[in-house]
C-alpha cells in the first residue's frame, strides 16, 4: 500500500488556458517543527449560518488488491501525527466533523459509481496516542451524499471545473449539484503559544504582468466573494478563542524566466480591507524558504486585527 498527496491535474475531457503547474508555493513556508505546525485542509464546509461544519483531508492510493485495509503508520507517511492533533484541536475548537478520505489512484475513472473504494476515516487521541476512531468503505454517491448534509442544502448550479488536485473533486463538481469544498492552504499554529497564528492563500500569477499590480478586487467584487469563508473562519476563532489569526493573500508568478515573477505580492487582509502590502523576493520553487517564514510570522505577530 502506498499513499501519494493528489497531485494537480486537468479534468477528464476539459482544457485549461494555462499548463497546470507542479509547482507549489505552500511548501515555502511548508513545516513541522518543535515551534510550529503549518497544515493544509483540503476541504473546509461552511453552511449558510456561516459556521463551520466540517474539515477534510484527502490522498490516494496505490494498491494491487481492490481494497485493502490501511494502518496507520502507511498513513503517518503523507500526514504526520502532529497535522492530524492540530487539525483535531481544529475541530474541537469549532466543533465540527475531521474526516480523512483515501481512494484509488485516478478515481472515480474507470471505477464502477457504486463501488465502495473510498476510505473515511476519523482520528482519537487516546492517553496521548494517535488511534484510529472510526473506518468506513464508502462510495462516491455516498460521499456526495454526505457533503451535501454537512453543508446544509445542495446548490442550484455548480461552475464547471477544469482543473482540480483530484479526479473526485472533477467529478463532484461536473456531475452533481454537491460539490468538494473549497480549501484552505495553509494555517500557521503556533506550539509555543498554543495560538494559531496565520492563514495563508495563495493565487497563481500565469500573465506577463507586473505582479505588484495584482490584488484582490481586480476582477471584480467575486474576487473579495470568494474570502468570505476564509472572514467567517476568522469570525469563527474569535467568538470561540477570542481572537483572530492573520490573514496572507499571497500572488507568486510560474515563470522563472519573467521579470514580472521575480517577486511575490504579499497582503495582509481583513474583511474586505487591504491593511498592508509587500513585495517580496521569490524564493526558489518547491523548498521551504526561511526568510518568507520569518516574515510572515513577524507581521502576524504585530498589531492584533
Amino acid at each position: 500500500m502506498i499513499l501519494l498527496i493528489p497531485d494537480n491535474r486537468v479534468c477528464p475531457n476539459k482544457e485549461t488556458k494555462y499548463p497546470v503547474t507542479s509547482i507549489s508555493p505552500i511548501l515555502w513556508i511548508k513545516t513541522d517543527s518543535a515551534d510550529y505546525t503549518v497544515v493544509s485542509i483540503d476541504g473546509f464546509i461552511v453552511t449558510n449560518e456561516r459556521k463551520v461544519n466540517g474539515i477534510f483531508k484527502k490522498f490516494e492510493y496505490q494498491s494491487e488488491a481492490a481494497v485493502e485495509d490501511i494502518a496507520i503508520d502507511d498513513i503517518n507517511s503523507v500526514f504526520s501525527e502532529s497535522e492530524i492533533r492540530l487539525l483535531k484541536d481544529f475541530s474541537q475548537v469549532m466543533n465540527c466533523g475531521f474526516f480523512t478520505f483515501i481512494w484509488p489512484e485516478n478515481f472515480p475513472e474507470g471505477y464502477e459509481q457504486s463501488a465502495k473504494l473510498i476510505h473515511s476515516y476519523t482520528f482519537n487521541f487516546n492517553d496521548g496516542h494517535l488511534e484510529i476512531n472510526t473506518h468506513k468503505l464508502i462510495s462516491i454517491e455516498e460521499l456526495e451524499d454526505g457533503i451535501r448534509k454537512l453543508r446544509g442544502y445542495s446548490f442550484k448550479t455548480v461552475k464547471s471545473l477544469n482543473a482540480a488536485s483530484s479526479n473526485v473533486e472533477c467529478y463532484l463538481a461536473n456531475n452533481t449539484l454537491n460539490p468538494w469544498p473549497g480549501d484552505i492552504d495553509t494555517i500557521i499554529y503556533d506550539k509555543v503559544k498554543g495560538k494559531y497564528l496565520a492563514i495563508v492563500e495563495f493565487k497563481t500569477h500565469n500573465l506577463d504582468q507586473p505582479i505588484e499590480q495584482e490584488h484582490i478586487g481586480k476582477y471584480g467584487d467575486q474576487d473579495w466573494r470568494r474570502f468570505n469563508v476564509l472572514f467567517d473562519l476568522a469570525d469563527n476563532f474569535n467568538e470561540k478563542l477570542g481572537y483572530k489569526p492573520k490573514l496572507f493573500f499571497i500572488v507568486w508568478g510560474t515563470n522563472p524566466d519573467l521579470k514580472n515573477h521575480t517577486n511575490i505580492k504579499i497582503d495582509l487582509i481583513e474583511r474586505d480591507k487591504i491593511l498592508r502590502s509587500f513585495l517580496f523576493p521569490r524564493p526558489a520553487y518547491n523548498q521551504f524558504s526561511d526568510d518568507l517564514f520569518k516574515f510572515i510570522l513577524k507581521e502576524a505577530n504585530e498589531t492584533a486585527i
